[in-house]
């Protein structure tokens, strides 16, 4: 496992024990870290737009969930085709 993802999960796992549970969101909401900052925004039922930036890339993505599972989503950014879709399926556990 190299640095970068390492530092990824470290990220998300912070971001999962900072608020727990994804809420629905009027608007969105960011949340930031030592490195990081996190928005998403849920632009439908049960699908949101996620930006994630860290010391070594920016990724956005749209992410449909299905309850805490991931039904499908598309990204764009510096994560390869594993860390985005890690960092889709950890979102939707949330």
């Amino acid at each position: 496992m190299n640095n970068f993802t390492k530092a990824l999960i470290g990220t998300t796992l912070a971001i999962g024990s900072l608020f727990g549970t994804v809420q629905s969101a009027e608007a969105a909401q960011c949340v930031y870290g030592n490195g990081y900052k996190l928005c998403f925004e849920e632009i439908g039922y049960n699908k949101w737009n996620v930006g994630i930036t860290n010391n070594h890339t920016t990724e956005i993505m749209t992410v449909q969930c299905d309850g805490k599972y991931v039904d499908t989503w598309r990204s764009r950014g510096g994560l390869n085709q594993s860390e985005a879709s890690y960092l889709a399926r950890y979102f939707c556990s949330l």
